[in-house]
């Protein structure tokens, strides 16, 4: 099993090595994955800032334009997975059943997304220097925080028969927010048990309120 891959970068939903139909396809993937490694070796080797693409595409033997076709800006190759994995956990959350709270669909949701993976662990924490090193990035990491909160606080809106824009499911987006960041960079992420144990008890106080709100709502 994989490191967690909650909020660590923006790893939400995604694996990586997931097989695609077609040679055409499957071809493209491992373009697309020699690119991402390539990028992180040079980012975490002489920093984002200067790494060009050029010598991106050297590394991973494409051209400048193919690297800028998957990859239309630099920024994007820190965040490679974040477009995909924010579109898959919108989507978990919109489709959950009529009983399932937003806490319990990411109770259930979560497990399957730390044992599939997007990178290695030991990529992880590369890449979490890398974003950490570099202001820019950091910015657009928060860019994609902020995205993750107005998903989670649609879905808690729901969940309490609120507007998305209420105090509450706000305040609730918030709070599950940095449970994310702070068990994305404080956990080992070696210790698949021990992080998904932390998220589960994270998950349930979270939950805990939901429900407390729900109980008090006229």
């Amino acid at each position: 099993m994989q490191g967690l891959q909650v909020c660590n970068a923006c790893n939400f939903g995604y694996d990586a090595r997931m097989p695609t139909e077609g040679l055409r396809e499957r071809k493209r993937e491992r373009t697309r994955q020699a690119i991402v490694g390539a990028a992180l070796d040079l980012f975490a080797h002489q920093g984002f800032h200067h790494t060009t693409i050029p010598q991106i595409a050297e590394a991973a033997d494409v051209s400048p334009r193919t690297v800028s076709g998957y990859f239309p800006a630099k920024e994007d190759l820190a965040f490679p997975y974040a477009d995909v994995q924010m579109a898959e956990f919108e989507r978990r959350l919109d489709e959950r059943g009529p009983q399932e709270t937003a806490a319990d669909a990411l109770r259930a949701w979560i497990p399957a997304v730390v044992e599939a993976g997007a990178e290695p662990a030991a990529d992880l924490r590369r890449r979490r220097e890398v974003i950490d090193a570099d202001e820019g990035l950091r910015a657009r990491e928060r860019h994609y925080m902020l995205q993750t909160q107005a998903v989670l606080a649609r879905a808690f809106a729901t969940d309490l028969g609120l507007d998305a824009d209420a105090l509450e499911p706000r305040m609730a987006a918030a709070a599950t927010l940095t449970v994310f960041e702070l068990l994305g960079r404080d956990l080992d992420p070696e210790d698949t048990e021990q992080a998904l144990a932390a998220l589960d008890r994270a998950l349930v106080f979270i939950g805990g309120g939901i429900g407390a709100l729900r109980r008090q709502a006229p």
